[in-house]
């Protein structure tokens, strides 16, 4: 049996992942929250970013921006966490590959924020299940590029050992492994 390899922006792959969404809720302490895989731009511009939503964008109102921006593009797939009254406070992007990854088939990257005022409720762990949970994902090869400057050192309280250690514990579960790279950050 031969297996014909898919990438998000492929036709039938959009149409099977609308059909595919998927929507749940998660209780934590701080309040319930609704899952939602492959967002659609509607979806997204219903919603704000909660004011801790900052780490790739600075600015709860460029995040916003951003997200809206990812969930538009054919090439991406949106997984969010909002609360009931349309807050955004957690995502996962399944994007195309940056180009020094340029020659190797299917390579997408993973991004994965939590908002500050959302962590240690383990948001980080149902979105990314919910994430990679669609059958297209095993024909992926997935990197999640830990760069530095994206990481919440301070609102964390973690040292930059700490914070990366967290990151390896939440994307082991995942099969993702660490690869050295002669980037500085």
């Amino acid at each position: 049996m031969t297996s014909q390899l898919l990438t998000l922006h492929e036709q039938t792959l959009l149409q099977r992942s609308t059909a595919c969404s998927r929507r749940s809720t998660f209780e934590t302490a701080a309040g319930p929250l609704i899952l939602q895989s492959f967002c659609s731009p509607a979806l997204v511009a219903s919603l704000k970013a909660e004011g801790g939503l900052h780490a790739f964008a600075h600015f709860s109102e460029r995040e916003h921006q951003l997200l809206l921006g990812i969930a538009e593009r054919p090439d991406c797939a949106l997984t969010l966490a909002y609360t009931p009254g349309g807050e955004i406070v957690g995502q996962v992007t399944l994007a195309p590959a940056d180009t020094w990854w340029q020659g190797v088939a299917n390579t997408y990257e993973l991004a994965i924020e939590v908002s500050s005022h959302w962590r240690r409720l383990g948001i980080a762990r149902q979105l990314l299940s919910l994430a990679l949970e669609h059958p297209v994902v095993e024909e992926m090869v997935l990197a999640a590029v830990g760069l530095s400057w994206h990481w919440d050192l301070k609102g964390s309280g973690l040292s930059p050992f700490r914070y990366r250690s967290l990151l390896a514990h939440i994307l082991e579960p995942y099969h993702f492994f660490e690869c050295l790279t002669d980037e500085p950050n």
